[in-house]
């Protein structure tokens, strides 16, 4: 297979085995209304998904080492999309909700990496750059269609069956990287490695650790921007019914800005290859930091004004996330690229899982103090995105500062 049909083939699965990731977030409006939950309680179940994710990351990476990633990616297939068709069938609480959606996160740690992984192994040298852009910027295709496909088969057959729906999407990636990637042996377990997880040599490679820091920072921001998406353009066009009615609804216009995303990523990287991937890393994240600080206030404004505001800062949200990886990449110590591969991942997702969490309860510490959903309460709220997104560039420039 030539390298363009891999890459074409690995992020077509990528697509289809995380489609379940936003379908929460997609619904978030109406799981709060129907289970009569508090921002909070909305928050943990939007963020479980990534706690999942971060308790089983590190194994599913480092078995990479020794196990064809192919294999891992099949089965973290499998397990994302059984628990998703679980939800569909048995979620109808708050604690029903956060077990299953903590499954399915621990299933995608073994889609998104392994399937990088997946990649990697099976192409040389310069290929590898823009192929982990291309694939991570994929990401953003399968959270924008999450979002869409999540909304439209809610709102034509009901949640659950748009929830079962989706669950087939990732049983469908499993089955088709089964007949369509060949196995591979991976180097190690030619080598008879057995080596485990190697923290420390990670921790003093200031340079990796940079963008591994930055990663967490994005992963922060991202989350939390995906999970209260919705609901905040549902309180904008509560404000302007006219132009409400004749837009689609919150759901698909959340999925339209996301897709930005892909477009964003890879324009990002070939900035960084530009002019310096550290300058164009703190300059991107730097913006989208300060961005997201004023988000929730440009409610006031106008909601076209407001929902294109959020589509440029989508433009800076996503546009840092491909450089960030293939930085790591290209900071790892070739000995101990798959810990710092894990490290990187286990940490991105695992403050991933605080995004959703700390806007909720922000949000619910300023309702209380200004009686209900305002301007102000969704200014608040939402700050604490952008100010978790700035420890990003601050890290970047510190490991630069020290590399240097």
């Amino acid at each position: 297979m030539s390298s363009r049909r891999l890459i074409l083939l690995l992020s077509a699965l990528e697509v289809l085995a995380i489609l379940p990731i936003a379908s929460f977030p997609a619904l978030l409006p109406d799981f709060i209304a129907a289970w009569g939950l508090s921002n909070t309680e909305a928050g943990w179940i939007a963020g479980i998904y990534y706690l999942g994710y971060m308790l089983l990351v590190t194994p599913a990476v480092m078995l990479t080492d020794r196990v064809d990633a192919r294999v891992i990616f099949i089965i973290g297939s499998a397990v994302t999309g059984i628990s998703t068709l679980a939800f569909a069938v048995f979620a109808d609480d708050f604690w029903s909700g956060l077990l299953l959606r903590a499954i399915g996160g621990a299933g995608q740690a073994a889609v998104y990496m392994p399937g990088l992984r997946a990649l990697t192994d099976r192409l040389k040298g310069g290929e590898q750059s823009r192929a982990v852009t291309f694939y991570t910027a994929s990401y953003s295709i399968a959270i924008s269609l999450s979002f869409t496909i999540t909304g439209l088969l809610a709102e034509w057959y009901g949640w659950r069956w748009s929830f079962a729906g989706i669950g087939l999407g990732s049983l469908i990636a499993a089955i088709l990287a089964w007949i369509l990637l060949k196995p591979q042996t991976p180097p190690g377990a030619e080598a008879g490695a057995r080596a485990g997880f190697a923290l420390r040599p990670v921790l003093r490679n200031r340079d990796a650790m940079g963008y591994i820091i930055g990663y967490a920072a994005h992963g922060f921001e991202l989350t939390a921007m995906r999970a209260w998406v919705t609901a905040f353009f549902v309180f904008v066009l509560a404000r302007d019914a006219a132009l409400a009615a004749s837009l689609p609804s919150p759901t698909v216009l959340a999925a339209i800005v996301t897709l930005i995303g892909l477009p964003a990523s890879l324009l990002g990287n070939e900035l960084a290859l530009k002019i310096g991937r550290r300058r164009a890393l703190i300059l991107i994240m730097g913006i989208s930091g300060i961005m997201g600080v004023l988000m929730g206030f440009t409610a006031i404004l106008p909601a076209w004004v407001v929902l294109l505001y959020c589509a440029v800062y989508f433009v800076f949200i996503c546009g840092d996330s491909g450089a960030l990886t293939s930085g790591m990449m290209a900071a790892a110590e070739p000995e101990h690229r798959g810990s710092t591969m894990a490290l990187h991942s286990a940490l991105g997702f695992g403050i991933s899982v605080l995004g959703p969490l700390c806007v909720g309860f922000a949000l619910d510490q300023a309702e209380r103090m200004l009686d209900g959903q305002t301007v102000a309460s969704w200014g608040l709220g939402l700050a604490v995105m952008g100010i978790g997104a700035l420890i990003g560039p601050l890290a970047l420039y510190w490991a630069g500062r020290r590399a240097a």
